[in-house]
């Protein structure tokens, strides 16, 4: 399942040179930012919109950012975009305010094809911090970027403006291994950013995986076949069964609203979706594998600027 797929992880540290002034979830003020920036750095014909131009499945901004799902495509043919080949894990503490000299730190996954634009995303966040964030465009510096997939070592140091070693590809036997771990445990899954999960329609709460597992796939299958080279008729039959086949036993979860602009679209955006968590007896190995992708990958709407990340933990039985 899935065994093209592979990403790497890494965290990017930033140094507020200047007051900094930032809204509660940053998500959507990175991701906003960077792609202005990326854009900067990465478009050779700035004039032209990326859906009008020759370059588009080749260029490197609108690989990232605009994702153009390709006329051959054997998937998502009725859609604009395909998924983007990173997720952005914005600084996690709720603290608006930054002094010069506090440092904050993203996370930053990229998927398949994704790596082989990490030179660009380190130049793009050069540029974004000299443009400054926030309500009042406070500038921030580079400092470093970590692989931390196992252990945390720095591959771009700033300072020295040069890559002094190797991002780790994270692969579908790493996953498996962790998903071993998990094996015949109950488990709890805790979802830390709103996720925006839709079921019949309409946008949900429901933490179950009958519910979770179709967006979930859905997702993994668009990132394998367009960013890892995947085939499109991987059979999910079994999964989504053993899905609807798992029962919740407690579940403890609220719904946040929260707004952003997006720039590409002119508007203020309302994102809403459930945080909280979710308690499991023992899962069907089936489903491991593809849950521990999504605590990597996140699940649902959003995902690449944050939204619908969760983490799987190990919990005592409730006999215990």
């Amino acid at each position: 399942m899935f065994e093209e797929l592979t990403a790497t992880r890494q965290r990017v540290t930033f140094r507020a040179a200047e007051p900094l002034a930032l809204p509660e979830y940053k998500g959507a003020t990175f991701r906003g930012a960077l792609g202005f920036a990326f854009k900067r750095v990465a478009c050779a014909l700035p004039r032209k919109t990326c859906d009008t131009c020759l370059l588009r499945e080749r260029c490197a901004y609108s690989v990232c950012f605009e994702t153009p799902v390709p006329e051959a495509s054997e998937n998502m043919r009725k859609y604009p975009f395909a998924p983007h080949p990173f997720v952005l894990e914005p600084p996690p503490e709720d603290r608006r305010n930054y002094e010069p000299g506090e440092e904050l730190a993203l996370e930053l996954c990229l998927v398949g094809r994704g790596n082989d634009y990490l030179a660009y995303f380190i130049y793009a966040f050069e540029e974004m911090g000299n443009q400054g964030l926030g309500r009042d465009r406070g500038k921030i510096e580079l400092v470093s970027v970590a692989s931390t997939w196992r252990d945390e070592k720095t591959v771009y140091d700033h300072a020295k403006q040069a890559f002094i070693g190797e991002v780790e590809r994270i692969t579908s036997a790493d996953i498996e291994a962790r998903a071993e771990t998990l094996s015949g445990k109950p488990l709890r899954i805790v979802f830390e950013t709103p996720t925006r999960i839709k079921s019949k329609g309409s946008l949900t709460e429901s933490p179950d995986l009958g519910v979770l597992f179709p967006t979930l796939l859905r997702r993994l299958n668009s990132l394998n076949y367009f960013h890892s080279g995947g085939p499109n008729d991987v059979d999910v039959k079994p999964i989504l069964m053993a899905a609807r086949a798992t029962a919740t036993e407690n579940v403890d979860m609220e719904w946040v609203d929260w707004d952003r602009y997006s720039g590409r679209q002119q508007r203020r955006m309302k994102l809403g979706g459930f945080i909280g968590t979710v308690d499991y007896p023992p899962l069907n190995p089936l489903l491991l594998p593809a849950l521990v992708w999504g605590e990597l990958l996140h699940v649902g709407k959003a995902s690449a600027f944050g939204l619908g990340k969760y983490r799987i933990e190990m919990r005592r039985a409730s006999h215990e």
